[in-house]
């Protein structure tokens, strides 16, 4: 998925105009399904990269940037699906933005599994949720998480299509205070999204992450 963003952040070490620019893809590398469908099995490599610019200085200076890449394998059993990602993050603030602001990086690199399971329980909704745990990370972090959420989209067949997402991320390094991110929009055409961003808790971003803050914007993405 592509997205660019435009929010308010209220978080103490940054300033409240912030950009955001996530780019990613996945290459699947071999697919393996029945006949009839019911039974699949999936395997894909990808990464993304995520960024915050700062709206509010004169530059728009970048202020994190994080990287992810993973193998992906999925099984998919009738409506029920279970999936496994190996991955690795890495994270960096920019160098203006250490200059102005005098932040301490946080080494947070790191490579862990995660585990999930997927089910429709209704035409149109995903659910999901599972563990993950660290398998080596560059300093002294704990190592239990866990991920629930859940995605609706409106029938293909409707005039005007909409979708709704929640995302929960909760993590023992952060005492378990649970980090949420919905959104809320319409498609614009296809694979064309125009989206109302709301988050809440220990910020998505990889640099502040023992930062709580509060999220409100507006996206555009591109989901294939």
């Amino acid at each position: 998925m592509h997205r660019i963003a435009l929010f308010s952040a209220g978080r103490d070490s940054v300033r409240d105009g912030i950009a955001s620019a996530d780019l990613g893809d996945r290459l699947q590398f071999w697919i393996r399904r029945d006949p009839d469908g019911a039974v699949e099995y999936a395997g894909a490599i990808h990464g993304g990269v995520f960024s915050r610019f700062d709206l509010g200085g004169p530059d728009q200076a970048l202020i994190e940037v994080h990287y992810r890449i993973g193998v992906l394998l999925r099984a998919r059993f009738g409506g029920l699906a279970a999936r496994a990602e190996l991955y690795h993050v890495s994270s960096h603030l920019g160098d203006e933005f250490l200059l102005d602001s005098g932040v301490r990086p946080i080494s947070t690199s790191r490579e862990g599994l995660e585990f999930l399971l997927q089910g429709s329980p209704l035409p149109g909704i995903t659910v999901y949720g599972g563990p993950g745990v660290l398998l080596r990370t560059s300093r002294d972090l704990d190592r239990l998480s866990l991920r629930a959420g859940a995605d609706w989209e409106s029938s293909p067949a409707a005039h005007a299509r909409f979708y709704a997402s929640v995302d929960l991320f909760t993590w023992a390094e952060s005492e378990w205070e649970p980090a949420l991110a919905t959104e809320l929009g319409a498609a614009l055409g296809r694979g064309a999204r125009l989206g109302l961003l709301f988050g809440l808790g220990p910020s998505r971003a990889e640099q502040f992450f023992r930062e709580s803050e509060r999220l409100l914007g507006v996206t555009i993405s591109y989901v294939r």
